[in-house]
């Protein structure tokens, strides 16, 4: 976006009111006007625009940095039913023992290992007439983080031998995301400083300085890109079917430069 600011505004309101009071005078002395004063309220309107030409332009950068997941966090839930909330509970507590044991034996690291969610609600027999209360649900909700991708599948064995009975939320992610959002930055700011170039040379000015520059925020996406052999590699010898791609960290800037 290219945006016309004169750059000397106020002094442009000063010439005009310098103007008009001339005029003014000139107005009241009439037949005495001096060739001078003539010449000097010709000059103003010309001094008032001499600057009008500078402006300013407003650009927008983006830029993304994509790097492939080292990380990968799942979500599992164990779902028990039993006739009294202590029953329904110790047939759950059994399975999610056994479940983090294994967890930490296959070598996922203790604390990233963690609950999510906790419950249990009455559970009721709507078969007849009206519901009949006939026992509980236990709920128990389970996050994984995996520091190494390749244990993917044999965490979801984990979970599923284990008699979890939902697993979702599997999420890939990157341990040094700060630092690809600072790469991504850096590039953004970049990209703005070359279209500003480009945008006042086509408009006949020179970039002076940098007025302003605003960050407008981060973006994480991940992407299925099997265009990438590891990728490509790993699903292919995935037993669960499921796909790695690459994390793609975005950033964007607004930066406001003067010309002269």
């Amino acid at each position: 976006m290219l945006t016309l600011f004169p750059k000397f505004k106020k002094r442009m309101i000063i010439f005009e009111v310098v103007y008009v009071a001339l005029m003014v005078t000139l107005y009241m002395l009439k037949p005495t006007a001096s060739p001078i004063a003539l010449a000097l309220m010709l000059a103003i309107p010309a001094l008032a625009f001499a600057d009008g030409n500078d402006v300013q332009i407003v650009v927008q950068g983006a830029a993304e940095v994509t790097a492939a997941p080292d990380m990968v966090k799942v979500t599992a839930n164990a779902g028990v039913s039993g006739k009294t909330i202590a029953e329904a509970q110790a047939d759950m507590n059994k399975i999610i023992d056994a479940v983090i044991r294994k967890l930490l034996e296959l070598g996922v690291a203790d604390d990233d290992i963690v609950t999510t969610s906790y419950a249990y609600y009455t559970t009721y027999d709507y078969s007849g007439e009206s519901p009949v209360m006939n026992g509980y649900q236990a709920n128990h909700t389970l996050g994984i983080t995996c520091r190494d991708v390749d244990m993917l599948d044999s965490v979801v064995g984990v979970l599923v031998d284990g008699g979890m009975s939902e697993i979702y939320g599997i999420e890939y992610d990157v341990s040094t995301r700060s630092e690809l959002y600072q790469q991504a930055l850096k590039l953004a700011i970049e990209t703005a400083a070359k279209k500003a170039d480009v945008m006042a040379k086509a408009a006949g000015q020179t970039i002076d300085h940098l007025e302003s520059i605003t960050e407008n925020g981060s973006y994480n996406e991940y992407m299925i890109n099997m265009n990438d052999s590891a990728a490509r590699a790993q699903a292919e010898g995935s037993g669960t079917g499921i796909r790695s791609g690459s994390i793609s960290v975005k950033a964007s800037v607004t930066a406001v430069y003067e010309t002269k």
